[in-house]
């Protein structure tokens, strides 16, 4: 009786913990699965904004106006005038959700920078750090927030680094951003011709 019971409990253990194990490979799956997904948008949508965009970041807080909308989820979604990333922290949680929110501008804005929210979403929840820096193409440095008075085109490259609580790995992604078309605010430099050779016509501006 005694090995009976021995064989038993050894079964039921083997068997206890391979379904914990499968689960914790299932979480890792469906979580490696969130941050690709997240990853492959987030680049999509900055390598395909248009031009005439206006790019602006400080205080955890990146603004980008007049493009196209990642993220939408529905019609009203996506007619909205402008999108925000944030980190934001919930008292007594030990970890933050970097958020996404549709703005929409008002018929009687007061301001250049007043909207109204339309909707929002968690795009990353359970992190513990953020951090993201800007590619200045002119003076070639990483500049840590973006002022679109100071910089109206928006920067070159983005740097996006995260992490997660109670997990040791960091994530770091660089992603291109569009701004190198030639539009009325951004003419761009025309390439000098060499002696003897016609001077190349400049890029079609993006429509």
């Amino acid at each position: 009786m005694a090995l009976i019971v021995f064989l038993i409990g050894g079964v039921y253990s083997v068997g206890s913990g391979s379904v914990a194990l499968g689960a914790s490979m299932n979480r890792a799956r469906v979580f490696e699965t969130r941050v690709s997904s997240f990853t492959s948008v987030w680049r999509e949508y900055l390598e395909t904004l248009p031009p005439g965009i206006r790019f602006s970041a400080k205080d955890r807080k990146l603004l980008i106006e007049n493009g196209t909308v990642p993220f939408a989820w529905t019609r009203a979604v996506r007619r909205a005038d402008a999108v925000q990333f944030s980190l934001d922290h919930t008292p007594g949680e030990e970890g933050s959700s970097f958020m996404v929110r549709h703005l929409k501008r008002p018929k009687k804005a007061k301001a250049p920078d007043e909207y109204d929210l339309v909707a929002q979403l968690p795009l990353l929840e359970n992190v513990r750090a953020i951090d993201w820096t800007f590619y200045e193409p002119t003076d070639k440095k990483w500049l840590g927030t973006w002022d679109p008075q100071k910089h109206p085109q928006p920067p070159l490259f983005m740097r996006f680094h995260f992490a997660f609580v109670g997990d040791p790995r960091e994530f770091e992604y660089t992603f291109w951003v569009a701004n190198d078309f030639i539009t009325p605010q951004n003419p761009g430099q025309p390439i000098p011709a060499q002696p003897g050779q016609p001077a190349p016509a400049a890029p079609p501006s993006r429509t």
